[in-house]
Parts: structure tokens; C-alpha cells; sequence
């Protein structure tokens, strides 16, 4: 009898046991990791690129900007148009494994597995000189099972993403992700603060750093990658030392519609624009047309409007400037009428002139 009350006591509490283990491991959070093979990888960028140039810039003071805040080092604008973007992807073979936009340089991490070899792009895209890189805002996550990104900041050519500060995987990659300079070149941007209008083309006022390195294989000793970036922009700045009334207006036509300058004389010594071409990410010059207007020209206008209401053109209606290269500054020299009271509105036949000076890789851009 003794020895059926024991076995009876043994076995509850054999079967209490089981209850609790199992309860336990009902209890465990589900494993976040793909696979056991894979190893998070951290990425930064190198080369041209440092935190001094994520920076806001006062253009007059060349100090950091009070409205924003240091985050890690680096200064974190207040507004969307202001942030520093960064947009990542990584091919397994031909085919994209993965894609992420950021604007936390702290998130940029990724699985990847040591069996296999990858290439990885980074791109760090900036407002630089101009108004900023348009978005959207993505409303398509009911219909492609991603509600959570509803209402995400959504980028159009050439970052194609939505930002989310963390990588997509294949074949979760989400709606509208592309890389950059795969499946579009030309850039959309705001044409001033406070309007919402766009400008799209091959050339962008603003500033973009690029890097990729091929054939990466993981160490998994130290899991880390430096991308060696390149400054993917050309500068150009007006010269005038005769402006000393009214004001210079420069206007842009086809085939880049560039956002028009309007430079007056206690402006004119520190005025720069940037521009960025995503065809920098392989060449240091931009291809131009022969005998036509070709997708690289800048095509300008310039025109001197005085106080009392005359205007002169300076050089003529529409004045092909020369395409500067990477990393180079366009320097466009302007020489102004000699006029009098009675002196009417017309035409100047005074050419302009122009130099070129070459940044070297580490030159920062200040504006």
C-alpha cells in the first residue's frame, strides 16, 4: 500500500514538473536571428566623409547651428529637410539581399552570413546648399502586409526608401526600396523653404558622399566594416566685385532646371550652390553632349536688375556654363556695364569668364 502511495506522489510530481518545464519554455522570447550562421555587422563611413562635415553649418558664422543637438557626435538637425540621410544596400550575387534608409547612423547594423561574399553601398545624402530632398509619406503598408510604416517619411530617386532606421531583408524587402543609382538617377528636391514644389533632375542642389566595397566577406572575429566614401558634388560660386547696387537674379533652363540664385552685393562673397550627380559614384567628370545640349550642360541665365527698374543681360539669354568636375568649384566671373542716367535697359556684350578650383579629398565644404 505504501509503495502505491509513493509511486502515486512520484508520478504527480513528475507530471507537475513536465507542466513547469514546458510552462517555462512557453515563456522564452521567440529567437530574433535568421539564422545561427549569420553575424550582425556594423557599419561607418570613411574617406571623405567625417562627422565634422554631418554638421549644420551657420553659412555667415561657420558655427554649428544652436537649433540642432549633438547626438554621439554628431549634429542632428531639428527638422526633416535638415537631416543627414543615410541610405544602405547589400547584394548577395547579383541580387539585392538588403536595403535600409537611415537617419541614425547608430542603427546602421545588418545580418550577414561568412559563407557567403557581399557588396555593400553606402550613401550619405545631405541638404547641403539647397532646400532639401523631397518626401512623401507611405500609405501603402495595408495592402503590402507593413501597416507599422504607414505614415514613414517616404524617399523618391534617387534614395527609393522608406526610413525606418533598420534593414529589410529578401524577400521582405518593402514597396518602393531601390538603390541608389540602380533604378533611377535624378534627383527630387524642394525649390525653396517654404513652398512644396520639387525640382527633378540629374543635377541636385545638395550634397552626397558614396562608397561600396565589393566581395566582403565577414570576419567574425571583429564584425565591423569602414566604407571609404567619395564626395559625389561640384561647386560653383559667382564673382562680381563691380555689384555694389541692385542684385544679380541667375535662372536655369533645359536641361537642368536648377533652382535660380539671386545674389546681392553683401551676399555675394560667401555665396556657393553645391550640386551632386549620382554619375560621380564611378567617374570624376560628367559627360556632355557634342554639338547638342547634353544631359550634363548648365544652362544659365544671368541678369543684372537695378533699383530704378533696368535690367541687362549679362553675356547672353542663355549662356552654357563649362561642367565642372568632381569635387571641383566653378568659379563664374561676371564683369557689369559701365553705365549712365540716360544708359537703357539692353543687352551686355561683355563675355564672362571663369576659373576652376579642385577641392582635394579632404577639403570641407563649408557654405
Amino acid at each position: 500500500m505504501k509503495t502505491t502511495i509513493s509511486l502515486i506522489v512520484c508520478g504527480v510530481a513528475f507530471v507537475l514538473y513536465c507542466c513547469s518545464c514546458q510552462k517555462n519554455a512557453d515563456n522564452q522570447p521567440a529567437s530574433t536571428t535568421p539564422s545561427s550562421q549569420k553575424v550582425m555587422v556594423r557599419l561607418q563611413p570613411g574617406g571623405e566623409f567625417t562627422v565634422d562635415q554631418s554638421a549644420g553649418m551657420d553659412p555667415s558664422s561657420q558655427k554649428s547651428d544652436p537649433s540642432s543637438k549633438k547626438i554621439n557626435g554628431d549634429m542632428i538637425a531639428k527638422t526633416i529637410r535638415d537631416s543627414t540621410y543615410y541610405s544602405v544596400q547589400i547584394w548577395n550575387g547579383s541580387t539585392t539581399y538588403a536595403i535600409g534608409i537611415f537617419d541614425n547612423p547608430d542603427s546602421i547594423h545588418f545580418l550577414l552570413d561568412p559563407a557567403y561574399t557581399y557588396k555593400i553601398r553606402l550613401v550619405v545624402l545631405q541638404k547641403g546648399t539647397g532646400h532639401g530632398f523631397y518626401r512623401d509619406y507611405y500609405e501603402w503598408g495595408d495592402s503590402y502586409g507593413n501597416p507599422q510604416d504607414n505614415g514613414k517619411p517616404l524617399f523618391y530617386y534617387p534614395i527609393g526608401g522608406i526610413l525606418q532606421n533598420h534593414m529589410d531583408y529578401a524577400p521582405a524587402i518593402q514597396f518602393y526600396s531601390y538603390g541608389f543609382g540602380e533604378n533611377g538617377t535624378d534627383y527630387q528636391t524642394y525649390t525653396s523653404d517654404s513652398t512644396g514644389s520639387i525640382v527633378t533632375g540629374p543635377l541636385a542642389e545638395a550634397t552626397t558622399y558614396a562608397g561600396e566595397v565589393k566581395g566582403y566577406t565577414v570576419d567574425t572575429a571583429h564584425p565591423s566594416i569602414t566604407i571609404p566614401m567619395r564626395r559625389l558634388v561640384f561647386g560653383i560660386k559667382y564673382t562680381c566685385p563691380q555689384l555694389t547696387q541692385g542684385r544679380l537674379v541667375v535662372t536655369f533652363g533645359y536641361p537642368n532646371y536648377l533652382p535660380g540664385k539671386i545674389i546681392y552685393p553683401n551676399t555675394i562673397d560667401h555665396d556657393i550652390s553645391i550640386y551632386s550627380a549620382v554619375e560621380f559614384l564611378t567617374a570624376d567628370t560628367l559627360a556632355r553632349g557634342s554639338g547638342t545640349v547634353g544631359t550634363y550642360d548648365i544652362v544659365a541665365g544671368i541678369k543684372w536688375e537695378l533699383p530704378d527698374g533696368r535690367t541687362y543681360t549679362i553675356g547672353s539669354s542663355s549662356t552654357t556654363l563649362p561642367t565642372p568636375g568632381r569635387n571641383q568649384l566653378l568659379n563664374v566671373h561676371i564683369t557689369l556695364p559701365v553705365l549712365d542716367s540716360s544708359a537703357a535697359s539692353g543687352n551686355s556684350s561683355l563675355s564672362l569668364k571663369y576659373s576652376t578650383t579642385t577641392w582635394s579629398i579632404n577639403t570641407p565644404i563649408r557654405f
